[in-house]
């Protein structure tokens, strides 16, 4: 087996490398750098996907002929604020580097599948933070559940990550420079006495255990780890058809279809342009 994972060096792309070395797959990376990726095999190098030839450069690598499995870890959009206060020039950059690029190869490689990444978007605390990003991972699963023969997503809870870490650090900016941003959340906020940070993980955590329990089969809920991430990979690529594969802790489950979204966010679906869903 022959996999290609587009940048690797973020966690959730060394739990890919985990799981695809595990299953004795042949692992190809890039990296903006020139320095190889840790645990791949084989690395394509100064790959910046803010480049307009980012993935002609990548197609024309010769070590990608024959791959199996596409994985595609960036994404990049306008977060640190309400899903209302979403706005149409904000989504287009976000598919651009976001999901474009994996279409673009999916459809120049042909891979068994190309799998990328989302998160929970329907969930009451990341809607208040998450922005025009949700429009974004809406984008990414309706291509997977539209095209589940080519395309499919993990879904993965909160964990501690770089990108994590500056969400939160936007909204605390905000929360410090404007007095009327989520006042419910700044009250709770600061009843709690914790350190924004911590707060904003725990919010997250009860978030997810109390929307998703239906999910346990009796396993106790803990925050997502590098491992449970490895494990969704670990299913992807041992062959698992559903288009969308949900990893949250120690919870799994599959689903072949879109997730009931609240009104804040089926409003503002004209955000999305219809064009990206032609594209593969």
């Amino acid at each position: 087996m022959k996999v290609f994972i587009v940048g690797a060096a973020a966690v959730s792309g060394g739990a890919a490398i985990k799981a695809a070395k595990e299953l004795g797959a042949e692992v190809i990376t890039t990296t903006s750098r020139s320095e190889n990726v840790p645990g791949a095999d084989e690395t394509i190098y100064g790959i910046d996907l803010e480049s307009p030839g980012a993935v002609e450069k990548m197609l024309a690598d010769k070590r990608l002929a024959g791959i199996d499995y596409l994985i595609y870890i960036p994404a990049r959009g306008s977060v640190g604020m309400d899903v209302s206060e979403s706005k149409p020039e904000m989504v287009p950059p976000s598919l651009e580097y976001s999901v474009i690029p994996y279409l673009k190869l999916a459809k120049a490689l042909q891979p068994k599948r190309t799998i990328a990444l989302s998160g929970f978007m329907a969930l009451p605390a990341l809607m208040k933070i998450y922005g025009a990003m949700t429009f974004t991972k809406i984008a990414m699963e309706e291509l997977a559940i539209r095209n589940p023969d080519k395309l499919q997503i993990i879904r993965i809870g909160m964990f501690f990550s770089n990108s994590v870490r500056g969400i939160a650090l936007l909204a605390q900016r905000r929360f410090t420079r404007e007095k009327d941003f989520q006042p419910e959340w700044r009250a709770e906020w600061k009843a709690s006495g914790m350190k924004f940070s911590d707060f904003f993980y725990d919010k997250n955590y009860r978030s997810e255990k109390e929307t998703y329990k239906q999910h346990s089969n009796g396993i106790p809920f803990r925050p997502t780890v590098p491992e449970d991430i490895t494990a969704g990979f670990r299913m992807a690529l041992r062959g698992e058809k559903a288009p969308i594969i949900n990893v949250l802790g120690p919870w799994l489950w599959t689903e072949d279809k879109m997730p009931e979204l609240p009104a804040a966010v089926t409003s503002r679906l004209d955000l999305i342009p219809p064009s990206i869903y032609s594209l593969i």
